[in-house]
């Protein structure tokens, strides 16, 4: 007997002894350990608490082990240390500790493992069942899915992971066609389950069988203890709408917020859909009736200021930034751009700039580019590169300069965009994205001494760079004589990179130029094959044409006039070579 109740304690005390290692830090791991040693020295005289306590003191090594390789080297070198303890103890809370291991180290595998594990010894576990969903649906391993929900449902563990799991990934159509086909191998009695049923719907809505939806989402509703009815209105609001039936959504949603009062995911479509349904003073009403929290407040009022100035409610939208709760708690960027929006649609652009000026955060660029475009409305494009320079944060120039650089082109200044990314240059010289950009522009606008320079600056730096190399071979092929150095650049990019159509292109095209055509045919082919560009069709073309494969030439031209009717180079190789092609594809552009 005293052996026996002595083992009973040993093992007792090891079990409580790893669920306090799982969840407690290093520091206090060592403390335990000593106390554990000390304590055991002298107490025990029988040989069979001698191996317990050995044993004890084993896995507390191990465990320690598993957790420094877990904070030297990472999750998934410490998963496979941590899953023997796990499996050897049986233990919860290590098992739960595992886990957490497995999704940081984010393999799927492991994830599985674990959830296996924990699923072993507590069958309700509803987190573990959640885990072992995702990988499963990730995997399209359907069977395996439709198992999972019988048998949590068995154990009458609740499904409302599985709705979760749905709404989060509404956009993968492969992920939501295994769920629906895992759905359909249910047994009966599982797809009665609340959350099945659901789920169904959910994806009836998302399937565009919107009659079915309604149906289904009707039937549920009348089952008063449903723990998802808010999801079920808007599945049932929803589809609805898409059926045209603005009017009944309206009222499923007015209905549902009788009942939730206070929830933003109600509110907020229903907001939607009075401004669409030409209701907009009700979607007023209802925002400034409803008594929410400042950061549910916020929120909704903001998703209204974007729904009220896409159907040109400026001045609403205005009044509803004002009624805003004056702690924005880090919003009033969000809040601000929408006002300058607003400004701009009732024709006060000097005010929309003044108050654009004021947003920062995430939004500094989009507010950037704004400002740009109405200063060209105003008709001072000349103030553009001044501002962005001043505005813009050291990290952001490269992005935010290529921005503005498009909107001056767009709108004939490239000049501008020059100037701008000359200034900008000034001012961070170390930039290469923004010296290459430069490098390109210097070549369209003819300043091909710019575009060596600058190239050949870039290569100073990165002398492997196969976009570099490739960027001043051409340049050197088509604005100089130098055509073997440019060879030697365009050589030099392919050797790097044999699978960019670009580079194949140059060589193509230097081959062409050498007068070795059927090298240039062969490359250029190998480029159009890759990327059916218009520039490249213009050469390939024109190498097939000087070998007088003259059909195949102009199926090459007419197949990229059909996609890039307006390419300068193809334009201008067509017309000196074949400009009846032309005539014939204007005729058949439909007027």
């Amino acid at each position: 007997m005293p052996s026996v109740l002595g083992h009973t304690q040993t093992a007792s005390y090891t079990k409580k002894l790893f669920t306090l290692l799982a969840l407690i830090g290093l520091p206090l791991i060592s403390a335990c350990s000593y106390n554990t040693i000390q304590q055991s020295s002298t107490p025990l005289n029988t040989q069979s608490a001698s191996d317990e306590t050995d044993s004890s003191n084993s896995k507390i090594k191990e465990l320690l082990n598993a957790e420094f390789i877990l904070q030297r080297e990472g999750p998934n070198k410490a998963f496979e240390p941590f899953y023997e303890l796990a499996q050897q103890s049986g233990d919860t809370a290590l098992i739960k500790r595992l886990t957490y291991i497995a999704v940081v180290s984010q393999n799927d595998l492991n994830i599985e493992r674990s959830a296996n594990l924990w699923l072993s010894e507590a069958p309700t576990a509803e987190a573990a069942y959640a885990l072992k969903l995702q990988v499963l649906i990730k995997g399209n391993r359907t069977e395996e899915v439709a198992t999972l929900l019988t048998n949590a449902i068995r154990y009458k563990v609740s499904l409302r992971f599985l709705p979760a799991y749905l709404e989060d990934n509404v956009r993968d159509n492969d992920q939501v066609s295994t769920i629906e086909a895992a759905i359909a191998e249910l047994p009966p009695e599982s797809k009665n389950n609340q959350y099945v049923q659901l789920s169904h719907a959910h994806i009836l809505l998302l399937s565009g069988e919107y009659e079915a939806a309604i149906e289904t989402a009707e039937r549920l509703l009348i089952r008063v203890n449903s723990e998802k009815t808010e999801a079920l209105y808007l599945i049932l609001a929803f589809s609805q709408k898409n059926l045209g039936q603005i009017d009944n959504a309206v009222k499923t949603l007015q209905a549902a917020a009788q009942r939730f009062p206070q929830n933003s995911r109600i509110l907020v479509p229903l907001m939607d859909f009075l401004v669409d349904n030409n209701q907009t003073k009700s979607a007023v009403d209802t925002f400034q009736q409803a008594n929410l929290e400042t950061p549910e407040k916020l929120q909704v009022g903001i998703n209204l200021m974007r729904t009220l100035l896409e159907y040109e409610k400026p001045q609403l939208a205005i009044n509803i930034a004002n009624n805003l709760p004056k702690e924005q708690l880090g919003l009033s960027d969000q809040v601000e751009f929408l006002r300058a929006i607003a400004l701009a649609q009732l024709g006060k652009n000097s005010q929309a700039i003044n108050v654009m000026q004021k947003v920062g955060g995430t939004l500094r660029t989009n507010a950037t580019n704004q400002i740009a475009l109405w200063l060209y409305e105003q008709g001072k494009e000349a103030d553009i590169n001044t501002m962005v320079l001043n505005r813009t944060h050291r990290e952001d120039i490269p992005e935010q300069i290529a921005a503005i650089s498009q909107i001056h082109e767009e709108n004939g200044n490239t000049h501008l965009s020059y100037e701008l990314l000359s200034e900008a240059l000034l001012l961070f010289p170390d930039s290469d994205a923004l010296r290459y950009q430069k490098a390109l522009l210097a070549d369209a606008l003819g300043q091909w001494d710019v575009t060596e320079s600058e190239l050949k600056t870039l290569l100073e730096k990165d002398p492997e760079n196969p976009q570099y190399l490739n960027a001043l071979g051409y340049t050197l092929l088509v604005r100089t004589q130098r055509i073997d150095e440019a060879m030697i650049y365009i050589e030099s990019a392919y050797e790097k990179a044999d699978s960019d159509p670009a580079i194949i292109d140059s060589l193509g095209w230097g081959f062409f130029l050498k007068g070795e055509l059927e090298q240039s045919s062969y490359y250029l082919k190998k480029a159009w094959s890759i990327l059916p560009d218009a520039e490249i069709a213009a050469h390939y073309g024109e190498s097939l044409w000087k070998q007088r494969h003259y059909k195949e030439a102009l199926e090459i031209w007419k197949t990229a006039l059909e996609a890039s009717p307006d390419t300068p180079l193809l334009l201008d190789t067509i017309k000196r070579l074949s400009p009846s092609l032309l005539e014939e594809s204007q005729q058949d552009t439909p007027s």
